[in-house]
């Protein structure tokens, strides 16, 4: 059974323009669980200035579980870049994510979503040689995920946010680089809207390799408040057996609580169809 999750900023992030819930974390559990989410997708900066024990002691107040984790503002807010050409940089991203995988494990999360954090690739000759650093660093934090029974999931993004891995294919391809263990992907339908030709058709491409889905809609809004097709996509997992969650990460427009409460109302009508 597919289930609701809501992005959720850890304490020490202290970007405005995250796509989560910010403050205290009883505040942003309490009002996912009003609203009848079942599940927190956390965004962390620091993770060792995190107290595990009590995070997973407020989800658990809240009903709430914590299934995944993602490192994108290791890249916004500390510059960090799997893709760095210079060794002590990669270094840095690489311990950097090795500690988001242990706290990950450390709160029973099974995903860690690695998007931005994968870097900007240089142009001219140095490209290749800063995916090949990307394939080097992804290999150790791999070892390390597997090793806790965590999957790490690269996210396709589109190209007004980085310069490669835009698509689904493209993603796709560059997981050929590994062996066991591979990372698997993270199916944004945001950007899948930007870059692919049909949603619907780049979702079953995807499929076999997914490990988490992130909805938003088409501005990205909460769903329901533009122009993708909830119900198709949650029809379309629902057919090829997904069982995972839908986290949603939005704008929170026109405030934090009104984007919950919206894009639960609007996904759960969908959700309650098909069940």
């Amino acid at each position: 059974m597919m289930r609701l999750c809501y992005t959720v900023a850890t304490p020490e992030c202290e970007d405005p323009a995250m796509l989560a819930l910010r403050g205290p974390l009883e505040h942003s559990f309490a009002l996912l669980a009003r609203a009848g989410y079942a599940a927190a997708e956390l965004m962390v900066r620091d993770p060792e200035r995190l107290d595990w024990r009590e995070i997973r002691r407020l989800a658990s107040d809240a009903g709430l579980a914590l299934p995944a984790v993602s490192t994108g503002q290791l890249r916004k807010e500390r510059g960090l870049q799997l893709c760095a050409l210079d060794p002590a940089a990669r270094r840095a991203a690489v311990e950097a994510l090795l500690r988001v995988i242990d706290f990950a494990a450390a709160i029973g999360a099974r995903v860690v979503n690695i998007g931005t954090l994968r870097g900007q690739l240089p142009a001219g000759p140095e490209r290749a040689a800063s995916r090949e650093a990307a394939v080097e660093a992804l290999a150790r934090a791999l070892a390390r995920a597997a090793s806790a029974g965590i999957a790490i999931a690269l996210e396709p993004q589109c190209r007004y946010v980085s310069n490669w891995l835009n698509t689904v294919a493209e993603t796709l391809g560059f997981l050929d680089r590994f062996f066991e263990p591979r990372p698997r992907l993270v199916f944004d339908c945001y950007h899948a809207l930007l870059e692919e030709r049909s949603v619907a058709a780049a979702l079953i491409r995807a499929f076999p390799h997914v490990a988490w889905v992130q909805l938003s809609d088409s501005h990205r809004g909460a769903p329901g408040s533009a122009q993708l097709h909830f119900g198709e996509l949650i029809r379309v997992l629902r057919a090829l057996g997904y069982e995972g969650y839908l986290s949603v990460e939005c704008l929170p427009s026109p405030d934090p609580a009104q984007a919950v409460h919206a894009a639960q109302r609007h996904l759960i009508q969908f959700l309650e169809e098909i069940d």
